[in-house]
């Protein structure tokens, strides 16, 4: 049996000083991601993707956007063990136009270095040539197709993606509570064994922080492995995928049994639902449940302290308070687990 690929990421002590987690999901990252997520086969597609897939595959018609599909599918395929680290500059952080303008000027010694690097893991079509020395219209090319991918793929669910991440990081500063041990243990499919943080990767790879720390960034779209800058020029940067919860059924069955048997039936099952944060509608589709049904569950549950709503990007995102996520935790002293 052959050995498993790993990512292994080599802490000092001078590295736990300047380590990072991102506030909020990278534009950028999660357009290249999310396309990944859209070329997977069916049957290979994350459950959670599903019905996303199915809703934005009606709006991708049009030269425009299956050029824009094509070129970023050329630089970044979702099979790739590598992908050119241009196509996600740290500026992105600061917003999709701030990303944008920065790949817009990337220096021509850069994207050759990066492409040469690509074409060493996969052939490379022959309109990155033009790309790898420094043409401007192609850098433009790929620029418009990010931003046209993102309007696309990611931008109407935005504030779903928003909205997850951000519990995702609450969840990340309250394991720092426990030390910086702790916040490593809690990072979802990686393993801590100090000095050395590792998780499965399509390749071999080892990352030396040198006291320079790391950038963790939570990502809706990321699935199964994490990603990371390998490029020793540039800072360190890991972006890792959160743990999307299934919308329905807690990991104890005993546990929602007893939920239900307290709060009904769908107030348990949306209860459950909303350890990953959603719409009302989100929620009725997910629960196989009318929008008012779920409205009036959603309801009782934010009057009883268990839930809240706050509008972000005009949307209406439910998620659960700390009341709500000890009801679905699992834990020794409840009844009935």
């Amino acid at each position: 049996m052959a050995a498993k690929t790993a990512l292994r990421i080599h802490f000092t002590d001078a590295d736990f000083r300047h380590v990072q987690v991102a506030s909020a999901p990278d534009p950028m990252w999660e357009t290249v991601l999310a396309l990944h997520v859209l070329e997977l086969p069916l049957g290979q597609a994350p459950l959670q993707f599903r019905a996303w897939r199915g809703q934005v595959r009606n709006h991708l018609d049009g030269r425009p956007i299956k050029n824009a599909l094509r070129i970023l599918a050329d630089l970044a395929p979702a099979d790739a063990s590598y992908f050119p680290d241009f196509l996600t500059p740290l500026e992105a952080a600061e917003g999709l136009e701030a990303g944008i303008d920065v790949l817009r000027s990337t220096p021509r010694k850069r994207l050759a270095r990066e492409l040469r690097y690509a074409s060493l893991t996969r052939p490379l079509p022959i309109w990155t040539r033009r790309l790898a020395a420094g043409e401007q219209q192609k850098l433009d090319d790929v620029a418009t197709a990010i931003a046209l991918v993102h309007d696309r793929l990611v931008s109407p669910g935005w504030f779903l993606v928003e909205a997850t991440v951000r519990r995702d990081r609450s969840e990340r500063v309250e394991a720092l509570d426990g030390g910086m041990d702790a916040l490593l243990t809690s990072l979802h499919i990686f393993s801590w064994a100090p000095p050395v943080l590792s998780a499965p990767y399509p390749m071999d790879c080892d990352i030396h922080l040198k006291g320079r720390g790391v950038r963790f960034i939570p990502s809706y779209f990321c699935h199964g492995a994490p990603v990371a800058i390998v490029d020793g020029h540039l800072p360190p940067v890991v972006v890792y995928p959160i743990a999307h919860r299934m919308p329905d059924g807690l990991t104890d069955g005993s546990r929602l049994t007893a939920l239900k048997n307290i709060l009904g039936e769908n107030r348990a099952r949306t209860l459950s639902a909303l350890r990953c944060p959603s719409t009302t509608g989100r929620l009725a589709v997910h629960l196989g449940i009318s929008q008012s049904v779920a409205s009036t569950a959603v309801k009782a549950l934010r009057d009883a302290g268990l839930v809240d709503s706050a509008w972000v990007g005009g949307h209406k995102v439910h998620t659960l308070t700390e009341r709500g996520q000890l009801l679905c935790t699992p834990g020794e002293g409840y009844a009935g687990s």
